[in-house]
C-alpha cells in the first residue's frame, strides 16, 4: 500500500537517538562580551536604583543622628532642670533624688532612641523594597512568621521589658525609694527597663524582674504618718495625759530640728484608742515627711516618757 511503503522509507535512526546529558543548550559559556552585553542593557537601570538606594540609606542615617541629638539634649536639659529642683526642695535628699531622676531620664531616653531608630530603618527598608519592585506580600508573610516565634520564645523578656517603660513613664518608684513588693521590702538603688535592684534591711540586695512585679507599695511618696500609742494606768487621768502629750508633741514641732520633717501641721491627740481593765491607750498621730515618720515616733516616744516621769505619770504594761 502506499501508506506502507512510505512508513518503510522513513530512516528510524533519528527517532530513537537518546539526547546526551553532558551537550545541554544551557551549557554556553560565558566571556566577556556576555557581560558586556548584559551591562550595556541593565546598566542605566542599576545605576538608577543604585543612587536612589544610597540616598535613602544616606537619608536614614542623617535623620537617625538628628533625632538621637535631639533626644540626647532634651534628656539633659530635663536631667538638670529636676535636680536643681530636687536639690532646692529637698536639701540633703537631693543627691539621691538627683540620681532617681538621672537614672528614669537615661531609661525613657534610651526607649525613645530605640523606638526611633526602629521606625527610621524599617520605613527605610520599605522604600527600598518599593524601588527595586520586589513584591511586598511574602516578605511581611515572613516576618510575621519570625515575629510569632520571636515572640513565643521571648515572651518573658519582651512582658519585662514593657513593664518596665510603664513603671518608668509612670513614675511608680525610683532610686531611694522604700518600695514593699510582697516578695521583697527595702530600698530601690537602681531601675532598669527589665529589672529592678532592691536592697532590704539585712542588706541583701534582690534583683526583681520588672514583669513579675505584680504590685507595689511605695512609702516614699507623699508623705508618711507617725503613730505612737502611749498606755498609761487605768487609775491615771486622760484628760491630764493628753495635755501632756499635746504639750511634749508641740514643742518638738516647733523644735527648729525636727520642724521641716512634719507636713500639715503638729502632730494630733486622736484620744483614747483602747480600754483594758489594767490600762487606757492613748493614741498620738502626725503626718510626716515621706521616711521620715519612723524617727519623729522614736523621737516623739523619747520626749513623752520623760515627760510623764516628770509629771509621775504611770506608763501601764501590755503584758
Amino acid at each position: 500500500m502506499p501508506a506502507e511503503r512510505m512508513l518503510a522509507h522513513v530512516p528510524l535512526a533519528p527517532l530513537l537517538t537518546v539526547p546526551n546529558p553532558s551537550s545541554s543548550s544551557t551549557g554556553v559559556p560565558v566571556t566577556p562580551q556576555h557581560v558586556e552585553n548584559w551591562f550595556s542593557r541593565h546598566g542605566s537601570l542599576l545605576i538608577g536604583h543604585g543612587s536612589q538606594i544610597a540616598g535613602i540609606v544616606l537619608a536614614c542615617i542623617v535623620i537617625r543622628l538628628l533625632v538621637r541629638k535631639s533626644i540626647n539634649r532634651v534628656v539633659r536639659h530635663t536631667t538638670k532642670l529636676a535636680e536643681s529642683r530636687a536639690s532646692t526642695l529637698l536639701g540633703g535628699a537631693g543627691l539621691v533624688a538627683g540620681e532617681r531622676t538621672r537614672q528614669r531620664a537615661q531609661a525613657i531616653g534610651s526607649v525613645l532612641r530605640s523606638l526611633a531608630s526602629a521606625v527610621i530603618f524599617c520605613v527605610g527598608a520599605l522604600m527600598v523594597i518599593s524601588v527595586l519592585t520586589i513584591p511586598i506580600a511574602p516578605i511581611l508573610a515572613s516576618l510575621s512568621a519570625v515575629g510569632v516565634a520571636v515572640g513565643l520564645g521571648a515572651r518573658d523578656l519582651i512582658t519585662d521589658f514593657i513593664s518596665g517603660v510603664f513603671m518608668i513613664v509612670e513614675d511608680q518608684y525610683g532610686v531611694g525609694d522604700v518600695i514593699d513588693t510582697s516578695e521583697v521590702k527595702g530600698t530601690v538603688e537602681e531601675v532598669g527597663l527589665r529589672i529592678t535592684k532592691v536592697r532590704d534591711a539585712d542588706g541583701v540586695i534582690w534583683y526583681l524582674r520588672n514583669g513579675a512585679i505584680k504590685r507595689v507599695g511605695n512609702q516614699s511618696q507623699g508623705w508618711a504618718r507617725a503613730v505612737v500609742d502611749v498606755p498609761v494606768a487605768y487609775t491615771e487621768d486622760v484628760g491630764k495625759v493628753r495635755e501632756i502629750m499635746e504639750l511634749t508633741a508641740g514643742e518638738l514641732y516647733n523644735d527648729e530640728a525636727w520642724h521641716d520633717r512634719f507636713i500639715d501641721g503638729q502632730p494630733k491627740i486622736l484620744g483614747v484608742e483602747s480600754l483594758d481593765g489594767a490600762y487606757v491607750i492613748v493614741r498620738l498621730q502626725a503626718r510626716t515627711a515621706p521616711q521620715k515618720n519612723f524617727e519623729v515616733a522614736r523621737e516623739l516616744r523619747a520626749r513623752l516618757k520623760a515627760a510623764l516621769d516628770s509629771a509621775d505619770v504611770q506608763v501601764a504594761s501590755l503584758k
